[in-house]
């Protein structure tokens, strides 16, 4: 990465100075200890990305550090400094001296905004796409250093929005695309298409085991062509902790494979470019399947039959239409706070969406919905022998799940399809941060956080004549029943996902 410009003051205290008439003692030489880069370090949370320590590396190795007096700036905002320590280049503590201090800072949360205090990303109302902040400057003042026993007090402004670290990020090590001539579903025009993809891949397993695929697909806000945005938006780096991949173990198996695909509009974008209405073909639709069986064939330690399925918000609308266009394909879905309509929307001649103005609406119009069914029976069919698991919050204003998901999980119910399950929230409860409330569209928190336990009870959604059946839960995580498949019952929504299998 590019390292960050920094301006530097050095403050050095002198030994003792004596003057005789005219003439001096010779002064002591000065201590010189600069600061000549500063690294961000970035870390995904269930609200999103923030930077929770910074890197700092001086022009020269010093014995210890002191937090006294501190300051620190990110982003216009002063942090409270948590620790200060010598560490090596990574953030990573040492007891050795060094040229590389991380000061460590509390991350905290602006309800306001939606977002961490000082985040590196900036919203686009233009695009209802997140992207990173244009600068980011961090300002250090009164950082004391001792170096041959000399005490130093450094100061620093930089920008350093071009020098991130991630561990997290790291992790998703294989980054490549996808691409190819696709038709138009809209306009009928051959067109050619580009996906690209972040891959986190366990360790081969010996004697030919194989380990399961774990898909996960964006919302609105993280599209385009930067990856990184992919897997900080939501907490997709959450799947490769130990928490999570510590449920995907049988036999040999051990972990998951977790594939991130990024669409460089919306997975709604039924072909004019805009965020549809979620009741149409996605243009993206072929191309993202070649993408998912392009990176199977290409690592054949992936069980290609235990590949799941997951997205959030626009991820989750695409999660049941891709499985839609390809059912039998994967062994189980799990589709979050969806935007895949229950109904279907009046179009324009052209087969756009007709929109009128809207004051509630984040783009400030909105789709008008009629009376006709989009999720037909066609639909049922291709979904109802593929196990699924939903996630969704009633207070979600957003995707109103009255009109996405719970119409669609009830016909699905209706028909007799089994192993099917959904864990319905009053709403979006922080963990990362205590007693923080979140939009009640971010269900997939729950996800990412490992707490997606309860379900609610098929039978008494089968048995009411509308949605009345359903019963919005926080305390029991989703609801009171618990998903069953034969015998056996799962207490988690990984576990479940584990056995599934094609």
């Amino acid at each position: 990465m590019k390292k960050s410009l920094s301006k530097t003051l050095v403050v050095s205290f002198l030994g003792g100075v004596s003057l005789l008439g005219a003439a001096s003692s010779p002064v002591a030489a000065q201590e010189s200890v600069s600061i000549s880069d500063t690294a961000i370090v970035i870390q995904g949370y269930e609200f999103g990305p923030a930077v929770p320590k910074i890197v700092l590396t001086l022009d020269k190795a010093v014995s210890s550090v002191s937090k006294e007096d501190l300051k620190v700036e990110t982003a216009g905002v002063e942090r409270q400094v948590q620790k200060v320590y010598l560490s090596d280049k990574d953030g990573d503590k040492t007891d050795k001296s060094s040229k590389y201090i991380t000061i460590q800072m509390p991350v905290t949360f602006n309800t306001e905004a939606n977002a961490a205090e000082a985040t590196p990303f900036s919203y686009s109302m233009e695009t209802y796409q997140n992207n990173w902040v244009s600068t980011y400057p961090v300002s250090i003042q009164n950082l004391k250093v001792t170096s041959n026993k000399e005490t130093l007090e450094l100061d620093s402004d930089s920008d350093a929005i071009s020098n991130r670290q991630s561990k997290q990020l790291a992790a998703f090590n294989n980054r490549s695309s996808y691409s190819g001539i696709y038709t138009n579903p809209l306009t009928q025009a051959e067109e050619e298409l580009t996906l690209n993809y972040a891959a986190y891949e366990p360790e081969k397993l010996e004697s030919g085991a194989k380990n399961p695929l774990i898909i996960w697909l964006h919302g609105q806000g993280e599209g385009g062509t930067d990856t990184d945005i992919t897997l900080l938006g939501n907490e997709v780096t959450a799947l490769t902790s130990k928490s999570i991949q510590s449920h995907f173990t049988a036999g040999k198996q051990s972990g998951a494979y977790v594939l991130a695909v990024q669409t460089p509009t919306y997975w709604m974008d039924e072909g004019d470019g805009t965020n549809g209405a979620g009741a149409g073909n996605s243009r993206y639709t072929e191309i993202l399947m070649d993408t998912i069986k392009d990176y199977v064939a290409n690592h054949p330690d992936v069980d290609s039959n235990r590949i799941y399925l997951t997205g959030g918000s626009n991820g989750g609308y695409m999660t049941l239409n891709l499985a839609i266009h390809n059912p039998g394909y994967f062994a189980a879905l799990v589709p979050q706070a969806a935007a895949y309509s229950y109904y279907q929307y009046e179009r324009n001649e052209d087969g756009t969406y007709v929109t009128v103005p809207s004051d509630t609406s984040l783009s400030g119009t909105d789709f008008v919905p009629t009376n006709q069914i989009n999720f037909d029976q066609d639909q049922i069919n291709a979904l109802k022998d593929t196990p699924i698991w939903f996630i969704h919050a009633a207070n979600d204003t957003v995707v109103d799940p009255s009109k996405y998901a719970l119409p669609v999980y009830k016909a699905l119910v209706d028909s007799g399809a089994s192993n099917k399950w959904f864990s319905y929230y009053e709403s979006v409860e922080g963990s990362d941060m205590k007693n923080v409330s979140y939009l009640g569209h971010w269900s997939w928190i729950y996800f990412f956080n490992n707490q997606v336990s309860g379900v609610q009870d098929p039978n008494a959604v089968k048995s009411a004549s509308d949605l009345t059946g359903f019963s919005p839960d926080n305390k029991d995580q989703g609801g009171s029943s618990q998903a069953s498949v034969g015998d056996t019952s799962y207490q988690n929504i990984f576990d479940w996902m584990n056995a599934q299998e094609k």
